[in-house]
């Protein structure tokens, strides 16, 4: 019988590459990063973790995406 655990470890490592790789990706902007602390509910946090890992990017670029939409809407 395999190690109950080789799955989990398997799974994890794919996902560990995949946010390595957004995160290169998403820090090779031109743009100075600074740091913001927000509070969230568990559930909103949760629903950004979630769709990030399903684009396979970062809370910070769904972040940045939202506010580059907002922008636009709002010259417009």
């Amino acid at each position: 019988m395999a190690n109950m655990f080789e799955k989990y470890a398997a799974d994890r490592e794919a996902g560990r590459k995949k946010t390595e790789k957004a995160v290169v990706a998403d820090t090779t902007a031109d743009e100075k990063r600074t740091t913001l602390s927000l509070s969230l509910t568990v559930g909103d946090k949760k629903a950004l973790k979630m769709t990030a890992a399903e684009r396979g990017t970062t809370i910070a670029a769904i972040i940045h995406e939202w506010i580059q939409e907002h922008l636009k809407e709002a010259d417009e």
